[in-house]
């Protein structure tokens, strides 16, 4: 799960919608540093290998999955937000007729 650690446990959470793009906002029980998509203690040799870059995902607290390439965070204190940004190839994709 997204955040959470031997010390650090999902107090809150809710799934609201910003520009027609589900958005999430976690509390903690203490500070959270912003994720990277590099970590690895989640994507390294301890979680059992390594795992391409387009395989990599964050699991959100209703089980949803962001692709870790498209994932936008923003950390304040307790509060973590995350918010899925489209890749610039899949919005072009939705403008051309091919």
């Amino acid at each position: 799960m997204i955040g959470t650690s031997e010390s650090r446990e999902i107090v809150d959470w809710e799934k609201t919608t910003d520009d027609g793009q589900p958005v999430y906002e976690i509390e903690y029980t203490e500070p959270v540093p912003e994720p990277t998509g590099r970590s690895k203690t989640l994507f390294g040799a301890g979680s059992g290998g390594t795992v391409p870059a387009g395989d990599q995902s964050f699991e959100m607290p209703d089980g949803t999955r962001i692709p870790a390439t498209e994932a936008t965070f923003d950390a304040d204190g307790t509060t973590l937000r995350v918010r899925r940004e489209r890749s610039v190839i899949d919005r072009l994709r939705r403008y051309l007729p091919w």
